[in-house]
């Protein structure tokens, strides 16, 4: 870190001088004919974990002779020049004195890098590299090696900011000339693009790569003396910038002698004089390209992986840890070796297989799955929903993908075909936004939805079609949910819950005319909680003036608990940094609107936002709305918990719980909305971006009385399993044209179960929502060539366990109520190791092993809450 702080001080120094100090070279840099130039090179690289000084860490260096003479001029431009590079006594070897090798010389090593001693050509003009000549195409390692030492050639004299080529791209680089020095500053993050970036479209967790670098030439006349470069990346996770990779490098050119040569310019052109030499040069970008890798079949027996998981079944963390070496393994094996893996494997371990297989995504992995899933069987739809919801949850859409869940759901029984229907929205909205939407498999996908939907003869298989929609999250979809959306309660509910994913510029004069007839009840009556969701949507999504002042108006007009949570709402959005906060404030100037009579309202329902947690990488929000029936019982509640980091939004959990028919149960006075309603309780949730099928607790008074008496069968599975939350290889080119190469694989295992208990004597109802999770995060990366390597690796656990826990008592007036949010203590591991590996020998340099405990803790929420939460818990 202490070559960043030093780089931070020269950017200071330079962009204060800058102004006041002329370039010091009228010419630009050139090699004089008849001279051999005999530069010292070195460069060395280190790794490391982000949680380690680099100091600390071994290096591995590089040194070399360079020597250099022009071997042609262009007479018309003195500057175009064709020069002539050797490389001789090329050593590589470890920094440190106790390494596991002494020097490595290249006459040594079996010829491999025989090509970096074969001399190349360099075309320059102006300072800049126009092309690098090589006698060969089929080593990638030495050739990246030569672009990036004569990167090292490249200077401006003029101070100036401009694009340059080089060994890493092109990028934005800044030039600072004064007295005898120039000073080159490049900022990675300016850079056009990223060599060798590859990652899947919908990962949950983001991979961040920033990196600077300086470069310091000292010259003498037209002649560089010395360059030295110092370089700093990084690979870090957006969300935790501990876990991660750091890199450093140097790169060192001295001059060491200037002696006459024999060879003398060509004269002619430059073509002719290439076409006059023996060897057959190829013309090469300066830009240095990532070697091509095969895939590694390695790894630890699949057998043994099953055997430790099943001694450990119960354990998320080792599930986690398990899950990713067998998506990893899964990927580079054929359908019928997976397939008699899942046939083999006990009953118990095939759901963490299933979620393996899903996750490693491959066309082997996918049939291999489906075949041996019997899908019309109705005994395996326990294994089925478990394969749907692992497509769900994939982070790599494929045409394939897309193309199994069409092929299940043209299968699936009734019992699993609503499933389906939404995990095939849920992959066509991953594969538009990954810029596949107009692929054929994906305009079929859509159509099936379209052609069900206009065949759906009852509410039920609407409601399916609708959720899929909503899932789906297409625009051209917004006519055909208005086409519902005062169709009935239940659906009006899932289109205004569909409408609201959507941003904003989608939510058209039509759709609002739509919104707000049913919020005023122009054309018929809605129940309560769909009228706020229409409300919601008005105050949300670009609200108008006047739509603001309606709700407001109505709030005087409404009944007291409706009153209440839209007054609850308003102030809501007000004590927020949500964009209608300028409209509903520029409305309140109104004396007519900003009053008592409409704003000073009481009653149980309300609706509040808030920060739940900080950390300098990441935010999390929540959103909880309440609404009650004028006679005190809990008609829905809504969880929402929301995660920001660098330019990143994600809703992370939505839990949405809906009852009806409380009040005739326990003797109330319902409401003229409420008398038809029929006793019942069922629950909605989305986890991070997937729509889970909803549960019904109860319907009816038999079913509630039968669950109730029935012995207990503790709480209800809503998503158990494995999710694949980051998979990223990332290749950085260095400035000394080495090759870094970054993984990133991260699991979350995750257990989410839910329980509503109603107690008829105390008359209190009980909602219990637990998400138990295990995160397992490793990040490594390596640095050198197939001689020699260093290895840095990070892998964190994290483990702990959510409560959301929902409490009501209706013994009294006004209802009480308390909401919740219970972590139970999180343990913390992390392990960090770095390498260095020279000819199938390897040497742990460091290592550092490091736990802690962060304490449970009940998240204080809102001060109205805390209130009622100590009367109501106190109480019992």
């Amino acid at each position: 870190m202490k070559s960043v702080v030093y780089l931070t001080f020269c950017l200071f120094f330079l962009s204060g001088i800058r102004n006041g100090i002329k370039g010091a070279f009228s010419k630009a840099l050139h090699f004089d004919a008849g001279l051999l130039y005999e530069y010292h090179y070195d460069t060395s690289v280190t790794v490391a974990p982000v949680s380690v000084e680099l100091g600390e860490v071994t290096a591995i260096t590089m040194e070399a002779v360079i020597q250099i003479h022009s071997l042609w001029r262009n007479h018309d431009s003195q500057e175009e020049q064709l020069l002539h590079l050797r490389i001789r006594d090329f050593k590589l070897k470890p920094k440190s004195n106790d390494s596991i090798t002494k020097h490595l010389e290249v006459d040594e090593m079996l010829g491999y890098l025989d090509h970096m001693k074969k001399p190349f050509l360099v075309h320059i003009h102006s300072g800049k590299i126009q092309g690098v000549f090589d006698t060969s195409m089929d080593n990638t390692v030495s050739l990246n090696l030569k672009k990036g030492l004569v990167s090292l050639l490249q200077i401006q004299s003029p101070s100036g900011v401009m694009m340059e080529d080089d060994a890493t791209g092109r990028c934005q680089v800044s030039y600072y000339s004064f007295k005898d020095e120039i000073v080159k500053v490049k900022e990675y993050e300016s850079c056009e693009k990223n060599v060798g970036n590859g990652m899947f479209s919908d990962q949950i967790l983001g991979v961040r790569s920033v990196g600077t670098s300086q470069t310091v030439f000292n010259m003498v006349d037209h002649n560089i003396k010395t360059v030295t470069s110092h370089e700093f990346r990084s690979l870090v996770l957006d969300e935790q910038t501990t876990v991660g990779i750091q890199i450093s490098s140097r790169q060192l050119l001295q001059l060491l002698s200037t002696t006459p040569d024999s060879n003398k310019e060509s004269q002619g052109s430059m073509q002719e004089l290439l076409s006059s030499l023996k060897e057959n040069f190829v013309n090469h970008s300066i830009h240095a390209v990532p070697v091509v890798t095969q895939q590694d079949r390695s790894g630890y027996p699949i057998s043994k992986l099953l055997d430790h998981l099943k001694v450990n079944i119960m354990d998320q963390s080792t599930t986690a840890k398990v899950f990713l070496r067998l998506s990893k393994r899964l990927r580079t094996m054929e359908t019928t070796e997976i397939r008699a893996i899942l046939t083999k494997a006990d009953d118990k371990l095939v759901p963490v297989l299933i979620d393996a297989a899903a996750a490693a995504s491959t066309p082997a992995s996918l049939d291999a799955l489906v075949s041996y899933i019997n899908v019309t069987n109705p005994k395996t739809a326990p294994l089925l929903e478990k394969l749907l919801y692992a497509c769900a949850f994939s982070s790599q859409p494929s045409t394939h993908l897309i193309n199994t869940i069409s092929h299940i759901l043209s299968q699936t029984s009734e019992q699993t075909h609503e499933l389906a229907l939404i995990v095939l929205g849920t992959v066509i909205r991953k594969m538009c936004s990954a810029n596949m939407c107009n692929l054929q498999e994906v305009k079929d996908a859509k159509q099936v939805l379209l052609e069900g939907v206009n065949a759906s003869k009852d509410e039920t298989e609407l409601r399916s079609y609708l959720l899929a929609f909503k899932s789906a999250l297409l625009p051209e979809t917004v006519p055909i949910l208005l086409e519902y959306i005062d169709v009935s309660n239940s659906l009006s509910s899932i289109v205004l819950s569909a409408l609201q994913g959507f941003p904003s510029k989608h939510i058209t004069k039509e759709v609002k005319a739509h919104v707000r007839d049913i919020f005023t009840q122009r054309k018929k009556r809605f129940t309560a909680h769909v009228r706020l969701a229409a409300a919601q949507l008005l105050l949300t999504h670009d609200p108008l003036h006047t739509d603001v002042r309606e709700v407001i108006q109505r709030i005087a007009k409404e009944k007291p608990e409706i009153s209440k949570f839209l007054t609850s709402k308003i102030m809501s959005l007000l004590s927020s940094d949500h964009p209608a906060r300028k409209v509903i404030l520029k409305v309140l100037k109104e004396s007519k609107q900003n009053n008592y009579f409409h704003l000073g309202r009481v009653g149980s329902s309300s609706s509040y936002t808030g920060l739940m947690a900080e950390t300098k990488d990441m935010t999390t929000l929540y959103d909880f709305d309440f609404l009650f029936s004028d006679a005190g019982f809990l008609k829905q509640s809504n969880s929402n918990f929301f995660t920001q980091t660098r330019g990143r939004h994600l809703h992370s959990l939505q839990v949405s719980l809906e009852v009806a028919g409380l009040d005739s149960l326990f003797g109330g006075e319902p409401g003229e909305e409420e008398e038809d309603e029929e006793l019942m309780a069922g629950m909605s949730a989305m986890m991070l971006g997937v729509q889970i099928q909803p549960i019904l607790f109860f319907k009816g008074y038999a079913d509630l009385m039968g669950k109730y008496f029935s012995a207990a069968e503790g709480p209800m599975n809503i998503l158990s399993g494995n999710i694949l939350v980051v998979d990223q290889t990332q290749s950085l080119i260095l400035q000394s044209g080495l090759e870094t190469r970054g993984f990133f694989h991260g699991a979350l295992s995750v257990d989410v179960a839910a329980d509503l208990e109603f107690g008829i004597f105390s008359q209190e109802s009980k909602s219990l929502v637990k998400n138990k999770f295990s995160l397992v995060v490793s990040a490594r990366a390596g640095v050198g060539d197939p001689l020699m390597s260093t290895t840095a690796d990070t892998t964190v656990e994290m483990n702990s366990s959510i409560g959301f826990v929902t409490t009501v008592n209706f013994s009294d007036m006004p209802v009480q109520y308390c909401l919740q949010l219970i972590r139970e203590p999180l343990l913390y591991r992390e392990r960090t190791s770095t390498q260095v590996s020279s000819q199938m020998r390897k040497k742990t340099i460091q290592q550092r092993k490091r736990k802690w405990t962060v304490p449970g803790e009940e998240t204080a929420l809102h001060r109205d809450n805390t209130q009622m939460c100590r009367k109501l818990l106190n109480a019992e």
